[in-house]
């Protein structure tokens, strides 16, 4: 049950912090490497990885070594998942192209949230 819980409150974080607060100028600028505008888009992200661990902590103790190694590596992955697509990936909304690549996006962030409860409840 507490992997659900956990599972269920990135789920939330992920949806806040990448459709209801990303700016459209942190979108474009996610392509530019270490552009601190297309950062802050991951900084949100870090921010809600603390926020869900520290709050889940409640349910099931976690050290803090462990929530800063978590919020770090994704972090980091966040980022370089975003940079690429917007780097490499189509600009069109109409092609099909952009719409797979979406997914494929928000599938890897997803696997880094399944990493990151295997690592915090499972390893």
């Amino acid at each position: 049950m507490e992997i659900l819980l956990l599972m269920l409150m990135y789920q939330i974080k992920h949806w806040y912090a990448d459709f209801m607060i990303q700016t459209y100028e942190q979108t474009v600028k996610k392509g530019i490497y270490f552009d601190p505008i297309g950062m802050s888009h991951s900084l949100d992200h870090a921010y809600g990885t603390a926020v869900v661990l520290l709050l889940f902590n409640i349910f099931h103790p976690l050290s803090i070594v462990s929530v800063v190694l978590v919020t770090v590596l994704e972090v980091l992955a966040h980022y370089h998942i975003d940079w690429f697509k917007v780097k490499f990936g189509s600009k069109d909304l109409t092609k099909p192209i952009f719409w797979c690549q979406f997914g494929m996006d928000q599938l890897a962030h997803q696997a880094t949230y399944i990493a990151a409860v295997w690592y915090l409840l499972v390893f």
